[in-house]
């Protein structure tokens, strides 16, 4: 049996139709330009998704969707607040199957009606970047954030700010200490 290969880039997919899929293996990439209309709410302002999945028949009535996604973002660094490149690079695999065999909050799997003629990705997607996406972005190691008095960007200017002095709700702690 020969196995049908289709790729293409295209601009605005998140649904793939599943004609001839019992001849092979569907391939596509996607890049989708606008994520955040295409997919709903993300945990990130990404400014593209890029996806390459392989879309295969897992039993007579199941498909699974194996793949690669990969998002990038602008957020600001957590310590100095410069603009900073995030990226999310991560492999993923879920399953499709109809709705009588999805067991609610089970892991990577989706519904899909017997005689769907197409799987809408978005769901999917949407899920791997909550999952994947960084909490927190620092533009270096090394970066020595700001002064908390100030407010200056130690990376690119110095202060004279006297160091913070302690809190003083660690005061009453210190008095067990002995």
């Amino acid at each position: 049996m020969k196995q049908r290969r289709d790729r293409k880039v295209v601009t605005e997919p998140t649904r793939i139709g599943l004609a001839g899929l019992d001849q092979g293996p569907i391939e596509r990439t996607l890049r989708l330009e606008a994520p955040g209309e295409q997919l709903g709410e993300l945990p990130l302002a990404f400014e593209r998704v890029d996806l390459e999945v392989e879309i295969r028949r897992a039993s007579r009535d199941g498909v699974r969707v194996r793949g690669r996604l990969a998002a990038r973002t602008t957020v600001a660094c957590r310590r100095c607040l410069a603009p900073t490149r995030a990226e999310v690079v991560t492999e993923w695999d879920v399953m499709f199957r109809p709705p009588a065999r999805v067991t609610p909050g089970e892991e990577g799997v989706w519904a899909l009606e017997a005689k769907a003629g197409e799987l809408d990705l978005a769901g999917p997607v949407r899920e791997e970047l909550w999952v994947h996406a960084p909490a927190w972005v620092e533009c270096s190691a090394e970066c020595p954030g700001m002064c908390p008095s100030c407010g200056a960007r130690l990376a690119d200017e110095s202060c004279d700010c006297p160091p913070p002095g302690p809190d003083p709700r660690w005061e009453a702690l210190e008095d067990l200490g002995g």
